[in-house]
């Protein structure tokens, strides 16, 4: 594949993780492959492929953001136990530890 080397260098420097890296690439070339008929002969190819490559990671970042955090289940349970032997052994607890807590609940 054209420019594959060049675009994943420019993929990783945005997202600074090899894998998110690695799927903008796979997307960009997915694109590129099915908007290819609207590509016009002597247009510059490697600008072309940057262009998506760079509108791929903006639309992959924004919805993101528009996502709420992910918190695997095992952090909550452990959370959950640590509050429940503070309760036990009659620790006081802090307020953000409470705050936590009760978002579990």
């Amino acid at each position: 594949m054209p420019f594959a080397g060049q675009l994943y260098s420019a993929a990783l420097r945005m997202t600074r993780n090899p894998s998110d890296a690695e799927d903008v690439v796979q997307e960009t070339y997915l694109k590129a492959y099915r908007a290819f008929g609207s590509f016009q002969e002597g247009t510059n190819l490697k600008a072309w492929l940057y262009r998506i490559l760079t509108n791929t990671y903006i639309n992959k970042y924004r919805k993101k953001q528009r996502r709420p955090s992910e918190v695997e289940l095992g952090e909550l349970q452990d959370l959950y136990l640590y509050r429940r032997m503070g309760e036990a052994s009659g620790a006081s607890v802090s307020a953000e530890e409470d705050a936590l807590a009760n978002f579990v609940d």
